[in-house]
């Protein structure tokens, strides 16, 4: 049977910042294993915002590890992962969204970002599309940038592998091996393959993966879409990307497209054992080919974007994430099983996360002390908690219908 120190399941964004971050900490011989090719699931499909602004304190230092992984990839491949630091533009109209972007730019300013409020003006000059009534707040943060998820994940795991981690692409893994209280390694198609510890990095599939030998994740597979328009010039892939909490929206550039999320009353789920082995033309009972979802947005995205009434949407893309009832992740040990770690749970927010959520899990691997608290992640924060049950799946499909930042 081979033997490693440390298997990774799952080739996405997460799974490739954990490699990456073990591999930078010397953990030992480090296996990670993909069922498809790496970075080709839904990291590949995600908007790829990374957004430093958050209303929870504890995840700013997590986003920022992100940005310093960017550089280091850079650094270490001599590749450009070609982020675009266009800077994020947050604008709100309704006494409450105002209050919501003043409490954001609070957290920030405190964290030492770079923060300024526009005024109408300056906000159109930098968004043309954009139109704004008189009273809206606009609060801008210049250092925010998006990357592509396919690019970054492929970034992550191209550098991990330089620095010594093995890859195994195409391999489904079965289950996790656990005997009594103590993990033993996995099981593929061809093969049990040995290790005291196991990351379970499988994205969507990592909660059906853990539920098999008694860990109950606390998070549910959530659909995440968004639409593309077709080309316009008054788009640039130098403006900076928008969040619209009164429209429930976000929008970016993609080359001179745009790029927009627009996110429903009622989200849709899957139940995890019904996910398929691929997500390669996976649909949804509800709302299938996003229309509906299109059609409730679209007249409040409208009065900020009036040309969606008449652009051609070119692109609807479709994915999966994991979310949890709080918005925070699921990261860390669960008790009574050692060896067990996960990596999941990242709220629509795993390529942001992916180098914090990377850099913690390698510290509680190897021992040191986390530069993050762990604890809002803990994957037993809810108690005991079946992954499978109606009610809490809603629970989770209610939190990204509730998210305001992108």
């Amino acid at each position: 049977m081979k033997t490693y120190d440390v298997i990774v399941i799952g080739g996405g964004i997460l799974g490739g910042a954990v490699a990456f971050y073990l591999a930078k900490q010397k953990a030992g011989k480090i296996l990670l294993l993909e069922r498809g090719n790496v970075g080709q699931g839904n990291s590949s499909l995600a908007a790829g915002l990374l957004t430093r602004g958050r209303f929870k304190s504890h995840l700013i230092p997590m986003v920022l590890e992100t940005y310093r992984a960017i550089e280091e990839i850079e650094a270490a491949s001599g590749e450009f992962l070609n982020m675009r630091q266009t800077g994020c533009l947050y604008a709100a109209v309704s006494p409450d969204h105002q209050k919501e972007i003043a409490d954001l730019v609070a957290v920030s300013s405190q964290a030492g970002l770079k923060v300024e409020w526009l005024d109408k003006a300056d906000a159109t000059r930098l968004v043309p599309w954009l139109v704004l009534p008189q009273h809206a707040a606009v609060a801008f943060m210049p250092d925010d940038g998006y990357i592509d998820g396919y690019t970054f994940a492929s970034g992550y795991i191209k550098t991990a592998r330089s620095l010594g981690v093995e890859v195994l692409e195409n391999t489904v893994v079965f289950s996790i091996l656990r005997d009594g209280g103590r993990i033993t390694g996995v099981r593929t198609a061809n093969e049990d393959i040995s290790a005291p510890v196991v990351i379970d990095a499988a994205g969507v599939w990592a909660g059906m993966l853990a539920y098999e030998i008694g860990v109950g994740l606390p998070m549910a597979p959530i659909r995440s879409h968004y639409w593309i328009t077709e080309t316009r010039s008054f788009i640039s892939p130098i403006q900076p990307f928008v969040i619209l909490p009164d429209a429930r929206a976000y929008a970016r550039p993609e080359s001179n497209r745009l790029l927009f999320g627009i996110r429903e009353k009622q989200s849709a789920s899957i139940h995890p054992a019904s996910l398929p082995h691929t997500i390669n033309g996976l649909t949804f009972r509800q709302d299938p080919r996003g229309w509906e979802t299109l059609m409730e947005g679209a007249p409040k995205l409208s009065l900020f974007f009036p040309q969606i009434d008449e652009i051609k949407v070119t692109n609807y893309i479709h994915g999966l994430s994991n979310y949890t009832p709080d918005g925070n992740f699921v990261v860390g040990a669960f008790p009574g099983l050692v060896g067990f770690i996960a990596a999941t749970g990242c709220a629509g927010a795993g390529l942001a996360m992916s180098g914090g959520i990377g850099r913690l899990v390698a510290e509680l691997v190897t021992g040191q002390n986390p530069f993050v608290d762990p604890a809002p992640h803990r994957i037993d924060r809810f108690g005991v908690v079946d992954p499978t049950d109606s009610d809490f799946i809603q629970r989770c499909a209610d939190a990204r219908s509730g998210k305001v930042t992108g």
